[in-house]
């Protein structure tokens, strides 16, 4: 064993060695004392001494036969034990931290306690601890923190580093709750605010985090006369609080003429102020950005339409970004407004060459186009259409928190990964390159066993001694 080690192998079965017991018994058997043949002649005497000497001097002799057969036994040994180059690297695993920051994630996870400890304050600190616990001699790992929202932080950091400040900062916007299915993988684990049902999910071997947390009264709706409040219990109706602050929209003076006059109408219809900047407003609509206005270029004009209306409208070409996506999945040509996934923008409405000239986002539209020529073919089914746009990203204020997410997360859960599938590729690499190494190691050691074995043979039948 001490051989192979300067050698930079091991045997994986060590105890195969105990088999080297049986050639050194042959050893042994063949330094066996003899005893000389007697010849029944007269003149013995004077053979005597001569004979005793050759059988003293043959009884420390190993035949060529049982040489062979020990090298035979010694190989087929080390074969058995199936030698492998050394482990030259530990184990090193891959781990990605999946965090949950949908509003839910952010509430207080002791309701009597408003401004303390958080839910994702909570997860986080339980995850962050387990991977702390990892042993850096034998468990090496680097982690992966990624914020499961669009455009989201995403760092790659060793466990021992800690989460990343800026997973703990609420985003600008709410985020969906994730879809969990879509990020079982080896080495992942979620930390989130709710045990995950799913029995699969549970048998997948990713890691959980999650902080409990009991129900959280609030406001859950906003509307012109003020805020809706929950009590925090099940099927307990909702209370009209105080009004907390005034939903405002901000509209665009570049927009076309009909859409401003149907902006502030809606507006105006639902009890919304209109005007002021657009840091802390509720809905934004704004004309894209034009960056081919000074290019003394003409513009174009495209038919667009969608819910039952059509136009022609002047576009302004508004900023494009590689890998937008249209309404049908497909990509968005150069020249139409991003509808950029990564950000948040969904495509709204597209021309015939599919580009989007209409995208909208939480608390966002913006516009592609500057004039509308003439007006649309039917304005009821255009004002309707575009009244349910903006009452789909209007974005009520911060103390709103919507019903699903203020109710109780149950109890807490902390269950590690399984780290024997997220070893680093490379390591899984370096380590099938030395298993096969090893395994020709192992094919050269019984063929060799083989072929001393079958020369021992041969020359016992050939009357070596």
């Amino acid at each position: 064993m001490t051989a192979l080690g300067i050698l930079g192998w091991a045997l994986t079965v060590p105890g195969a060695l105990a088999g080297l017991l049986l050639p050194l018994g042959i050893i042994l058997l063949s330094f066996r004392r003899r005893q000389p043949r007697l010849v029944a002649l007269g003149t013995a005497r004077l053979f005597e001494d001569r004979e005793a000497s050759a059988a003293s001097r043959r009884r420390w002799q190993l035949s060529g036969s049982r040489w062979w057969a020990v090298v035979a036994l010694v190989l087929g040994i080390l074969a058995a034990g199936r030698p492998r180059p050394a482990a030259e690297d530990q184990a090193v695993f891959v781990l990605t931290v999946h965090v949950d920051r949908s509003p839910s994630m952010f509430l207080p996870a002791e309701p009597s306690e408003p401004g303390g400890e958080r839910r994702i304050d909570r997860a986080v600190d339980a995850a962050t601890a387990w991977l702390a616990s990892l042993d850096p001699a034998v468990e090496r790992a680097v982690v992966r923190w990624r914020a499961l929202e669009p455009g989201g932080l995403d760092v790659t950091l060793d466990a021992g580093d800690g989460c990343p400040a800026g997973l703990l900062e609420a985003p600008s916007r709410a985020n969906p709750n994730p879809r969990w299915g879509r990020l079982v993988a080896p080495g992942a684990i979620f930390v989130t605010d709710e045990g995950l049902a799913p029995a699969a999910l549970r048998s997948s071997g990713v890691g959980l985090f999650a902080s409990g947390g009991l129900a959280v009264p609030g406001a859950v709706a906003a509307g012109s006369d003020g805020l809706l409040n929950w009590s925090g219990e099940d099927d307990a109706p909702l209370q009209l609080g105080a009004e907390d602050e005034d939903l405002r929209v901000v509209i665009g003076r570049e927009l076309a003429a009909p859409l401003r006059s149907l902006a502030s109408l809606w507006a105006e219809e639902r009890g919304l102020a209109v005007g002021g900047a657009p840091q802390g407003a509720s809905l934004t609509i704004r004309q894209a950005e034009s960056p081919a206005d000074d290019s003394g270029n003409p513009r174009s004009s495209s038919t667009v339409g969608r819910d039952g209306w059509s136009a022609r409208v002047e576009v302004s070409r508004g900023p494009s970004a590689d890998g937008g996506l249209s309404a049908d999945g497909g990509p968005i040509a150069d020249g139409g407004l991003s509808a950029d996934g990564d950000q948040g923008w969904r495509p709204w409405l597209l021309d015939e060459a599919r580009q989007c000239l209409v995208r909208a986002r939480r608390g966002e539209v913006e516009v592609g186009f500057s004039r509308i020529l003439p007006e649309p073919t039917s304005m009821e089914a255009f004002a309707v259409s575009w009244a349910r746009l903006l009452d789909e990203h209007l974005a009520p204020p911060g103390a709103v928190v919507a019903l699903q997410e203020r109710r109780a997360a149950g109890a807490a859960v902390s269950r590690a990964p399984a780290l024997a599938g997220a070893l680093d590729p490379e390591v899984l690499s370096r380590r099938a390159r030395r298993a096969s190494r090893g395994r020709r190691a192992e094919l050269l050691l019984s063929v060799g066993a083989a072929a001393a074995g079958l020369l021992s043979l041969v020359l016992r039948l050939r009357g070596s001694a």
